[in-house]
């Protein structure tokens, strides 16, 4: 009873895994296609930061949806990292001094803070996920599989005493041929 409680835990954690990364991958689409916008008013207006920072966005959603994708966490601090430089280049370029840096901080700071959460809630997702991969009946988290699996491994460990008395009836067999001759 006991097994089949934590095989439920794990298979509804699972599950909850399985659909956050399917959002946060339509959350990095998102990103992207907003990066392909970036991209056009960059071209539109000649203005060099746009583009520079909307290359910037296209590598960081690729990169955060590699990271959800391959559940590797690398990948998304990577993806992370991209984003805070970004903002930091597109908040320097555009402030004066410091009452503008602080204005641009109030502005679009919620935003990039609300990406920042996000990329740190597919982290922790991804650090379950690898944690669930090291229970035992990952992925399906079956009961009746894992008892199957565990019967078949059962099944293919020999005892010592049947591997030598194998080993004594290829002997005598070999001994038996032996005395035809």
């Amino acid at each position: 009873m006991e097994l089949e409680q934590e095989y439920s835990k794990n298979r509804v954690m699972m599950k909850k895994i399985k659909k956050t990364s399917s959002l946060t991958c339509i959350g990095y689409g998102i990103y992207l296609i907003m990066a392909i916008f970036c991209i056009f008013t960059g071209i539109m207006t000649a203005n060099l930061l746009i583009g520079l920072s909307s290359i910037f966005v296209v590598a960081a959603s690729v990169l955060g949806f590699l990271g959800v994708y391959k559940k590797d966490n690398r990948l998304l601090i990577a993806s992370l990292v991209i984003i805070v430089v970004q903002f930091l280049i597109f908040a320097l370029s555009n402030c004066d001094g410091l009452s503008d840096f602080i204005g641009a901080l109030i502005c679009s700071g919620p935003g990039y803070a609300v990406i920042i959460a996000y990329v740190c809630f597919s982290i922790r997702n991804n650090k379950q996920y690898h944690w669930l991969e090291q229970q035992d009946g990952f992925p399906n988290f079956e009961v009746k599989q894992a008892m199957y699996e565990m019967n078949k491994r059962q099944r293919e460990i020999k005892d010592p005493y049947a591997i030598r008395k194998e080993e004594l009836e290829k002997r005598t067999e070999n001994a038996g041929h032996m005395d035809e001759l």
